[in-house]
């Protein structure tokens, strides 16, 4: 399925399925939370993800709602920290507002998140971000009434420099 982007050091992996690693702990912490309040192999109800119990992740949450039977996604919030880091901020803006592959690769992402229902942990070398990092982050499918939302928690993370005596 997601095999023909330009992507540097993908990794894709489904935490209901038990299959992921994620190193970077507040990420981490967000996935055991999302783990704790969302059925398996359903939505998460939209209540647990209000600003005051995403508090601790905040500034790198974005919250996306689905548009025309999920075919395009807009940003209703847009991290502070992933804004600041990044150089833009998506807030109110489409995912095809990218108009690149990363935005077909986000929507892929959420479009099979909602579909499967279930969780999905992402890794990439960016592509847009002003600064070099890998960004990685846990997806969750949500609903609320008849709205559904992808809860995003994206944290940019410091590249890993090689060691020399591997060069």
């Amino acid at each position: 399925m997601l095999t023909d982007h330009p992507l540097a050091n993908l990794v894709i992996a489904y935490p209901e399925q038990g299959n992921c690693d994620i190193a970077h702990a507040p990420l981490q912490e967000f996935c055991e939370y999302c783990l704790t309040v969302k059925p398996q192999a359903d939505f998460a109800n939209r209540v647990h993800f209000d600003v005051f119990k995403l508090r601790r992740w905040l500034g790198y949450i974005m919250i996306l709602d689905a548009q025309s039977n999920g075919e395009d996604f807009r940003y209703r919030m847009y991290g502070t920290r992933i804004a600041e880091f990044s150089g833009f901020d998506m807030t109110g803006r489409l995912v095809s507002d990218f108009n690149s592959p990363i935005g077909d690769f986000f929507s892929e992402l959420y479009r099979e998140s909602i579909a499967q229902r279930q969780l999905i942990y992402s890794e990439h070398t960016r592509l847009l971000a002003r600064y070099d990092c890998d960004w990685h982050r846990v997806i969750c499918p949500v609903r609320s009434d008849d709205q559904i939302q992808i809860v995003v928690c994206n944290y940019p993370v410091k590249r890993q420099k090689p060691d020399a005596a591997e060069s």
